[in-house]
Formats: C-alpha cells, structure tokens, sequence
C-alpha cells in the first residue's frame, strides 16, 4: 500500500515502513557522527530502513538535494525548532513520522516510556506513539492495545518465555480500525497491528522496541529485550488493565501533534500528502510526497485540492 499511496505499481517484499522527516537513526547500524551542512529550508523525501544494514545513516532522511535533513537542522537549529524547543530538548526535533504498511500481522511488542528509557537506556525520549489509519486493505482491519486485565510481571515472563502467542495477543484489547481512525499508544503499552493496514505513525524519535513475541518473524530472541534481558525489560511494560484511547488525549501534545492544516506552526512539522495533487511552497506535491517546515517559516503557499496531514513535534510549552 506504499506503493499504492503514490500511485505506483509495487509488490509486497520486507521493508514496511518508511520514515519520514526523519532524523533518527535506526538500531540495526552503528551511529557516527556527521557534519553539519547548509540546505533549502524545504525539503519532500523518505526512506526506508533496510533489515541488518551497516548504513551509519540508517533511517535518516534526506532533502531534496540529497542532504540529510539531521544535518540541515544542526546548521541552524533555532530556525528549525525555535527556540522554546531548543532550550527544553535540544537540536532534536523530538518527533519521528513513519508510513508503515502492514502486509502481515506484526508481533507483539511495547516501546519504554520516558523515565524508563532514560534510567535504563540513557535516552531523553521513549517512545509514546499514535496510529492514523490511512488505508485498508480490505473494509476494515484489526489492532491490539492494552491489556484487557492486569496481569503479574512474572505471569507475562512466562509468557514470553514459553512463546505463548494466545496468551500475548489473547490478554489484548482487539479494536477494529478503517481509514480515518486514530489510536493513541502511550509508553509502555504492549500492543500489536494485525495486517493490511496502511498507518501514518507519530513517535517520540528513537527506534527503540521490546518484542514480547518473535518466533515465525526474522528477530532473534536475543534481540527482543534492547540488551537488558527480560528481568529487567520487563520493567518498562505497562501491564495494567489500559483502556484504549482512540484520538489524541491533550496529554500526546507532550509527544507529538496532527492536524490537516498544510501552513507552517510556529515550531517543527512535518507535511505528509495523502491525496491530491497541487504543490506546497512552489514545490510539485502529490500523494506521498513528505514536506519539512521550519518553525520560522512564514506563510506557506499551497496550490491545488491537496489532503495531508501535518505532524508537529512536542510542545515546548507543556
């Protein structure tokens, strides 16, 4: 459904997601540093993060003249963030957008929330998160969220430790999702998204996951518990009863925003298009196509019937 997105013909493989205005690296490569560059203040790219790469620049997007948009914002951080943002997170934009196309149902898992990624991982951010369903590929698809009732961290070891996938996706909130729905998934949360649905996903901008089941996928179990072994990951999973909330709370303007608004905010945003075609800021635009707005843009041109969906990053004001 990538494909289908931009109209173009495409065929399932092994690469879901795209991440898009993305600054974040992915853990399946080394991180090195790199230097900062001058760039346009408008950009439109995506990539895909590829399994068992040794890319240094994994995960990270580029602007339309190839320059990695990390490095474009490390040149003048306050233009791009403002300068709340910088003085409460730093030269980070706090938010990573991804397209994942779920051909398969994918594995249980959980990503920590903050406190528990910055004790336990040394990272400023966890990894709260929200769904917006964008296509189907049929009427409707399924996800999971949340516990439907607490369960005893030694109960859900057993679980994990015995490759208990009844227990695991069992114990789960099962929602029915079409286009247009939204989920919010705070930290800690175990969930799972059940195949044939196309999500645009807002995240707290690290690659940062706790898989609770992996037989019949390509993850080796050493690899499920971010190296902390499953005494001490467990620690990070949320396992109270959780009910599910389907639209953004107030509270996800800590993480992240969205709205259908194609103008710049006042602080970082990412411009995705989902239909239509038109150009943003002289630039051509269509479906798929991905738009960086710095937080001292002024007014944005738009032209054309074009529907997106504006991904902001974290309030600083919050």
């Amino acid at each position: 459904m990538l494909g289908r997105l931009r109209g173009e013909p495409e065929q399932d493989a092994y690469l879901p997601e795209d991440w898009v205005g993305s600054t974040t690296v992915a853990r399946n490569t080394f991180l090195t540093p790199a230097p900062a560059k001058p760039a346009p203040p408008l950009f439109a790219g995506s990539v895909e993060p590829t399994p068992d790469s040794d890319d240094p620049e994994e995960g990270l997007s580029r602007v339309a003249d190839g320059t990695l948009l990390r490095d474009v914002i490390a040149a003048d951080p306050v233009a791009w963030l403002g300068e709340a943002h910088v003085a409460r997170f730093g030269p980070e934009t706090g938010l990573l957008v991804k397209l994942l196309d779920s051909a398969e149902r994918l594995p249980v898992h959980a990503h920590p929330g903050r406190d528990f990624a910055r004790a336990e991982l040394g990272s400023a951010f966890g990894k709260t998160e929200a769904w917006i369903v964008v296509d189907t590929r049929e009427g409707e698809g399924t996800v999971w969220v949340g516990l439907r009732e607490p369960v005893e961290s030694a109960e859900y070891l057993e679980w994990i430790e015995r490759r208990d996938v009844d227990r695991l996706l069992g114990s789960l909130n099962a929602l029915s999702v079409r286009a247009g729905d939204v989920v919010y998934v705070p930290g800690g949360v175990p969930h799972a998204i059940g195949a044939g649905l196309l999500l645009v996903e807002l995240q707290e901008p690290t690659d940062l996951s706790l898989l609770c089941e992996w037989q019949g996928f390509p993850i080796r179990p050493e690899d499920s518990h971010l190296g902390l072994g499953w005494d001490r990951a467990v620690g990070a999973l949320d396992l109270s009863a959780h009910e599910p909330i389907r639209e953004l709370p107030p509270e996800a303007g800590t993480f992240f925003w969205a709205d259908a608004e194609p103008e710049a905010a006042g602080r970082f945003a990412v411009v995705l298009v989902l239909a239509g075609e038109g150009a943003i800021g002289g630039e051509p635009a269509r479906a798929g196509d991905a738009f960086a707005l710095p937080a001292a843009a002024g007014a944005v041109d738009v032209e054309g019937e074009l529907d997106v969906l504006r991904c902001l990053g974290p309030d600083p004001s919050l």
